[in-house]
């Protein structure tokens, strides 16, 4: 038995996993987990959710359709689970978290941090997720009409001249292109953002790795 080590989530967490483990990827979509053997998503064509980026089936992977909330699996029927950006979405957080702790003995899960929610608001985000003395937490987001202008203008520069990310959202119009040479002026910007937001992945993003269960809390 030896250990792979594997970039993990958006956020790329360096994360460990047993050659003879057998591994599901929960709400895999367009990326994937190269060391999951199976892959479950609730839509097959339905790529909202997605940004737009059509999903992307291995042939070496199995590939279930299902919903997190209610997993067509034996208790303990992986020894790890990878969940990355779904827990955001849910819609009952009790069945979520009680479906993962059940069909798997460790995992991993990853969400936007609350200050990401703050600045990068996506609408069909339905919860802040934390970690709090070891216990996630999910707080109910308020409904925002309209956003601020502060997220306008880094959702403007942080997906600048990327259609899938900016269609239907309130954006500045620069954001679709410009002239040299302030395009290669923005391209400087958006890579800068981007580096910068996996630097500081500790808060922009929330991460729990854990083995046996976990614990969790919904604030409404």
């Amino acid at each position: 038995m030896t250990m792979e080590y594997f970039p993990t989530g958006n956020s790329h967490t360096r994360v460990g996993y047993s050659s003879d483990w057998r591994v599901l990827d929960i709400g895999s979509g367009h990326h994937p987990h190269p060391r999951a053997n199976v892959l479950v998503d609730r839509f097959l064509n339905d790529d909202r959710e997605r940004s737009g980026q059509t999903i992307v089936l291995p042939p070496d992977k199995a590939f279930v359709i299902a919903d997190a909330c209610a997993l067509p699996f034996k208790d303990r029927a992986f020894d790890f689970v990878i969940c990355s950006h779904v827990a955001e979405h849910i819609e009952n957080v009790e069945s979520f978290c009680s479906e993962l702790n059940r069909i798997a003995s460790r995992g991993y899960l990853e969400t936007p941090s609350k200050l990401a929610e703050k600045l990068r608001p996506q609408p069909f985000h339905k919860w802040f997720v934390s970690l709090r003395n070891n216990m996630l937490v999910f707080e109910k987001k308020s409904s925002q009409q309209n956003p601020r202008w502060y997220q306008i203008l880094f959702f403007s520069f942080y997906f600048y001249n990327v259609p899938a990310q900016l269609a239907g959202k309130n954006v500045l119009a620069f954001s679709y292109g410009c002239r040299k040479p302030w395009h290669y002026l923005l391209v400087a910007v958006r890579r800068t953002l981007v580096r910068l937001w996996l630097v500081l992945r500790r808060f922009t993003y929330t991460r729990m790795l854990w083995e046996g269960s976990f614990e969790w809390t919904v604030h409404q």
